[in-house]
């Protein structure tokens, strides 16, 4: 099947070459015309214009791609990170300002009689440890 139309193909080439003499200059034209517009379609298309900036190398388009992408990746892991410190930070103060306030305010009597509110305090401060 293959050998036929490659069989084909060059009988038509003959048969063009034969005539190509007698066409008038508008048929060369016209062909030459259709002839590059068929090229055209076959030629590897650019994916982006990015690659003829770099000077056609998609090795080194490929590189910048990946270096982006581990850049946004890095930057990313460190706002969690970031955030996660941060937050922990604000919770320990928080927990601080509450446990001064509880220290420092007026308890009633009755807490201070309480058996529970005496384990806490033992446990929780820094000069039973």
């Amino acid at each position: 099947m293959i050998n036929e139309e490659i069989a084909f193909g060059l009988k038509v080439r003959q048969a063009l070459d034969q005539s190509a003499s007698q066409m008038g200059y508008r048929v060369e034209c016209r062909l030459e015309k259709a002839r590059q517009t068929a090229l055209s379609a076959l030629a590897p298309k650019k994916s982006s214009s990015r690659v003829s900036r770099v000077g056609g190398n998609e090795l080194v388009l490929e590189f910048l791609e990946g270096a982006k992408m581990f850049v946004v990746l890095c930057a990313l892991t460190l706002g969690v990170v970031g955030t996660y410190y941060w937050n922990a930070l604000e919770a320990a103060d928080e927990n601080a300002d509450v446990d001064s306030a509880l220290l420092a305010d007026d308890l009633p009597i009755e807490a201070y009689a309480d058996q529970g509110f005496h384990a806490w305090l033992e446990h929780s401060s820094p000069s039973s440890q």
